[in-house]
């Protein structure tokens, strides 16, 4: 096939109609074709862009076309200062936390246990001496305060390790209570019916994604201030059997969702330390 801006040549005939007819684009700009008029850019914003790019001058913008400045395209890159590094997870007093807690559904089993075998107060087993005329009674409320106790400084100690861990991992985090709150939420009377629940609602929140938390941490704190019926008096032993039954039930449900959202919370401190 001939050039058509090329000179027949040996007497070549054109095709009909091709005399006059530019060559086709996939042949502009071939090796063959080095003068074509494509290689180079053919309105004036594209080759005042180029002219910019290759001196490193800002372009100039045109009337519909408007150009970036290369400093803004291109900004400077930011140096990243050090952070500081983040606190060890607070695995060992979870770990301390669930134990404590475990004791104490431990202890009001056994106390239920020993009131249906007994029947009643009245029937129970007798007391322990320990000495200065000080009784401790398997069936009554002092070996429960005591477990009792030992699982609240537990689970108030990881907390507050947990709420300094969540600062520092997390400064925009937010915090509806002091941390003088973690203590004196759970004794602080009326308060003591929602405060808890936010101190442990917040410290989750800053390190836990969302996704189902509220819910979780409802059903939790629910079935904790329903174990709380076990302190209510009782004049019958049935009745006194009913309340604990249903106080114990509460509990155990509320132990195993305390024991998850400790476990999440502790799962998402180590991945956030990266150890997980």
């Amino acid at each position: 096939m001939s050039d058509p801006r090329i000179s027949h040549q040996n007497g070549a005939t054109p095709w009909p109609g091709q005399q006059g007819r530019p060559p086709y684009p996939e042949q502009l700009g071939s090796p063959a074709h080095p003068q074509s008029p494509y290689a180079e850019p053919q309105y004036p914003e594209q080759r005042a862009g180029q002219y910019a790019l290759a001196t490193g001058q800002r372009p100039v913008a045109t009337g519909q076309q408007h150009q970036v400045p290369l400093d803004e395209a291109y900004p400077p890159a930011r140096r990243r200062l050090p952070s500081k590094p983040l606190p060890e997870p607070p695995a060992g007093l979870a770990v301390g936390a669930i134990v404590a807690a475990c004791c104490l559904l431990f202890v009001e089993l056994a106390e239920l246990a020993i009131l249906l075998v007994t029947g009643g107060r009245g029937g129970a087993v007798a007391g322990i001496e320990i000495g200065l005329g000080v009784r401790i009674d398997p069936n009554g409320d002092t070996v429960t305060f005591l477990f009792g106790l030992a699982a609240f400084v537990a689970a108030c100690v990881w907390l507050q390790a947990s709420r300094r861990f969540a600062e520092a991992a997390n400064p925009a985090a937010r915090f509806a209570h002091g941390r003088a709150w973690t203590w004196f939420g759970w004794w602080v009377p009326v308060a003591f019916l929602w405060i808890p629940y936010g101190v442990v609602r917040d410290v989750r929140s800053a390190v836990v994604p969302d996704g189902g938390r509220r819910v979780a941490l409802g059903l939790w704190w629910s079935f904790w201030l329903l174990s709380g019926l076990r302190v209510l008096a009782s004049s019958s032993a049935d009745a006194e059997i009913l309340v604990r039954s249903v106080a114990v039930a509460a509990l155990t449900v509320a132990f195993a969702w305390w024991v998850r959202i400790i476990r999440e919370i502790t799962r998402a401190q180590e991945k956030m330390a990266g150890f997980a």
